[in-house]
């Protein structure tokens, strides 16, 4: 009778032991399964638009590249990218200085969403036999931008340009040369802009929307009332504007030019001239009166620390 009491004291105690291991249990997963739910997954990434664009100005090269978004409809500037936009020539790879091929720089984007890089001069030199470029910008790796990556193939292109001005009528030509095969050929039907290169900007003239002829030529007639530069030059330009094939290309050349830009008469020291220019006579009457003001106030300052140091005294 005793050995069934202990046997059945001995089975609750089974049974209470492995009922708290489940209670236990059951707390744990309950406990792991909130402390998961709580837990904020991280933000989606934000995707953005890359835009690149090569530019060739002169002979010497240059890559633009521009970041945007859409919001509501709207483009916005990407303005807050915390990593740099990686460029590369050709493949994505570390350098090869044989093949002239791989990383090339970084690219770090300004306040108003884009960012320049200009090759030096020895790359210039060192790829001027090359007649096609592949130009890559890979960004990876942001924490508010998602990764993105952007590829632009362009060929070789030549802007030569002629100048007339022996006649009262003064004419500009381009011709335009792209690298077909084994050697450059004109190229037509395509619009080249003529410009006067002003301080900021390109001051277009000729014929609008005119295409290169089956030579690759074309002709037009410069204002002859515009004022050049102060060394008796004017800047010509002919631009090909991104072009799908071409990128940016841009050639200038300083012609002769008689019109001189207007230069200000410099103004006597008169009363609405400005403060350096004003009268010798307003200026020492002015500084005289302050020296006064100041001399008086200071005068009167120690006036009154000697009063009180009397007063101590007495």
């Amino acid at each position: 009778m005793k050995n069934d009491l202990i046997s059945h004291q001995a089975v609750n105690g089974y049974r209470y032991t492995y009922f708290m291991l489940f209670v236990i249990s059951a707390f744990l997963l309950f406990s792991h399964a909130g402390t998961a739910q709580d837990k904020k997954e991280p933000p989606a990434k934000i995707g953005f638009i890359m835009k690149l664009s090569p530019i060739s100005s002169n002979g010497n090269r240059s890559v633009k590249l521009r970041l945007s978004r859409k919001e509501d409809g709207k483009t916005i500037m990407i303005d807050d990218l915390r990593t740099p936009v990686n460029l590369y020539l050709n493949e994505v790879k570390a350098y090869n200085p044989d093949s002239l091929s791989g990383w090339i720089s970084k690219i770090y984007i300004n306040n108003d969403g884009e960012g320049v890089f200009e090759f030096p001069s020895n790359f210039n030199q060192a790829t001027a036999a090359l007649h096609e470029f592949t130009f890559i910008a890979k960004m990876d790796s942001d924490p508010k931008y998602e990764d993105a990556e952007e590829r632009v193939t362009v060929a070789d292109v030549k802007i030569s340009m002629a100048y007339s001005g022996a006649d009262s009528i003064k004419t500009a030509t381009a011709t335009l040369l792209a690298w077909k095969g084994s050697d450059y050929v004109a190229l037509p039907q395509v619009e080249l802009k003529l410009c006067i290169k002003r301080a900021f900007n390109f001051l277009p003239f000729g014929e609008s929307g005119a295409t290169t002829d089956s030579t690759g030529n074309i002709s037009g007639d410069l204002p002859i009332d515009i004022p050049g530069n102060s060394n008796r030059t004017l800047t010509i330009a002919a631009r090909l504007e991104d072009d799908d094939t071409y990128g940016t290309v841009e050639v200038t050349k300083d012609v002769p030019w008689a019109v001189l830009p207007r230069v200000n008469p410099i103004r006597g020291r008169t009363l609405w001239s400005q403060g350096d220019n004003a009268p010798l006579l307003l200026v020492i009457t002015s500084l005289t009166i302050i020296i006064i003001i100041w001399g008086t106030i200071i005068y009167l300052i120690y006036l009154l620390f000697r009063i009180k140091r009397l007063s101590k005294s007495a």
